[in-house]
């Protein structure tokens, strides 16, 4: 057996309990937040909005319980994994160690009690509970990464380089340097592991470009934010914005974003991997305006190609990242629907929202 078959069957089973296009339908014409509540009793989210509504009621009942769930289903799901297939899975949940310092951060350049902050956290990754409780504590962004290297924590690595090279940082800065950090990290330690590490390092890729697509559009489509950009960052030059390297090149993606139209920019994309998404949205985008319309069709590319991996690598690790596309992209639109009723909005207008499970 695999390192990963264990896993892998136990992860079948939990898809196959996933809400299906006629479950999440059902939700959306929940009329009330209430309703919402009692439908949810009725799927696999049972025990979490029952624990929950011991504490609370109505949307923070949702939230809540649509948060402890996906803990508690990440945590299981490292246990099913050992050896060599435990070592690609603890670098997949590294993605929530990058989640959990930015919330960290941002919550300590606002002042947010310690309690918010952890609320929003998943500690899931190499940075547990006692570590994160202790971050969130700290008086300012600058007192966390002092407790990080202090720990002997990786993550402190560049944070402090950019504290020698620019002093007194943004915390969106550090949050870019976290970001280059992650990616480059990574990318290093699949490119020098042993074993077939292509499924991942693609999912790695793909994640970077749609970063790096969504970052140029949004600078071609709102031109002021390049002369932000200077005055926030201290960064000239586009291209330091860039994580990866994906699929795509520097070169092309810098290209893009020196284009003066979010259309001319599509078209110097045209011919990648990304096309027809991109040619999807833009055809949205012509009628909106809106480069979220971009967005989601990149996203919704991004999700088949994940979801797809379950079947294109059944003994491997795309079986986890398939799962926690699809696990995440239900826990979206569930948030998406709650949302959308307690703001009062119709039935089909939710409907229309959904991303529904390909």
């Amino acid at each position: 057996m695999s390192g990963f078959d264990y896993g892998n069957a136990r992860l079948r089973a939990l898809k196959s309990k996933l809400l299906s296009q006629r479950d999440l339908d059902a939700l959306a014409e929940s009329g009330s937040l209430q309703g919402l509540i009692a439908a949810m009793t009725k799927t696999a989210y049972r025990k979490p909005i029952e624990a929950a509504l011991t504490r609370t009621s109505g949307l923070d009942c949702v939230s809540e319980s649509l948060h402890h769930d996906l803990l508690g289903g990440l945590a299981r799901l490292r246990e099913f994994y050992d050896g060599q297939a435990g070592q690609q899975v603890a670098l997949v949940f590294r993605r929530y160690d990058i989640h959990n310092l930015k919330a960290i951060l941002r919550g300590l350049n606002r002042n947010a009690a310690a309690a918010e902050i952890l609320s929003t956290l998943i500690p899931v990754g190499d940075l547990g509970s006692a570590v994160l409780t202790e971050l969130v504590q700290s008086p300012d962004p600058r007192a966390a990464i002092d407790t990080l290297a202090i720990l002997g924590s990786d993550f402190a690595e560049p944070f402090l380089k950019l504290r020698s090279a620019h002093p007194g940082a943004s915390t969106v800065e550090m949050e870019l340097a976290l970001d280059h950090w992650y990616y480059q990290e990574t990318l290093a330690i699949l490119q020098n592991s042993h074993g077939d590490q292509k499924v991942l390092l693609s999912a790695l890729q793909y994640e970077a470009d749609l970063t790096n697509i969504l970052t140029l559009l949004r600078f071609v489509h709102q031109p002021v934010e390049r002369k932000l950009l200077q005055e926030w960052m201290s960064i000239n030059e586009f291209a330091s914005l860039l994580v990866g390297p994906g699929r795509l090149s520097f070169t092309t993606l810098d290209q893009a974003a020196n284009q003066n139209t979010v259309e001319a920019a599509l078209e110097v994309l045209s011919g990648t991997l990304y096309q027809t998404a991109l040619r999807t949205g833009a055809e949205q985008y012509a009628k909106s305006a809106l480069l979220s319309e971009i967005e989601k069709q990149l996203r919704r590319s991004q999700l088949r190609w994940l979801s797809g991996q379950i079947y294109r690598d059944p003994l491997g690790i795309g079986v986890l990242l398939g799962y926690l596309a699809l696990k995440t992209n239900e826990i979206n639109n569930i948030r998406w629907i709650a949302n959308s009723i307690n703001l009062g909005i119709k039935a089909d207008a939710i409907r229309e929202g959904l991303e529904y499970p390909p």
